[in-house]
């Protein structure tokens, strides 16, 4: 787990820039839109909003598809890690879809739970296809 081997240009491009560059750019366009002569109130919730447990999890299903397009040549040589990435893909989906069921509910809220389970998806999707990444790169 040594912070020099985990692939820090892949984790800028594949993890942290499709998350955080969006945020970044709303709220610079939010924030320079303040500075105008408009009395039109900026809601600062609304800008991270979107950041959703849903949308977080369809993120994770779009990184699994993005690696396995990579790494499914691969795949015979790592049936664990292969397999690993399949079922994180299908419980991705199976998250994905309760909270679409859910959202049906109007008093719905994203609460600390559905939160915390949604980063321990993100989690465990990231360090499975960083893994996929690595064994992708080596020469066989």
């Amino acid at each position: 787990m040594d912070p020099r081997t985990w692939q820090w240009d892949w984790l800028g491009w594949q993890v942290f820039a499709p998350i955080c560059v969006p945020i970044a750019i709303s709220a610079a366009v939010v924030w320079l839109w303040q500075m105008g002569p408009s009395s039109f109130p900026i809601d600062w919730a609304i800008v991270f909003d979107d950041v959703s447990p849903w949308a977080l999890a369809f993120y994770c299903f779009t990184l699994i598809c993005v690696t396995m397009h990579d790494f499914w040549p691969k795949l015979p040589k790592h049936p664990a890690l292969g397999f690993g990435l399949i079922v994180a893909a299908i419980s991705v989906a199976v998250y994905a879809s309760f909270i679409v069921i859910w959202r049906h509910d109007p008093k719905f809220h994203a609460g600390t739970t559905l939160w915390q389970m949604t980063f321990i998806l993100l989690a465990a999707v990231v360090f499975l296809c960083r893994l996929a990444v690595a064994n992708g790169k080596k020469v066989s």
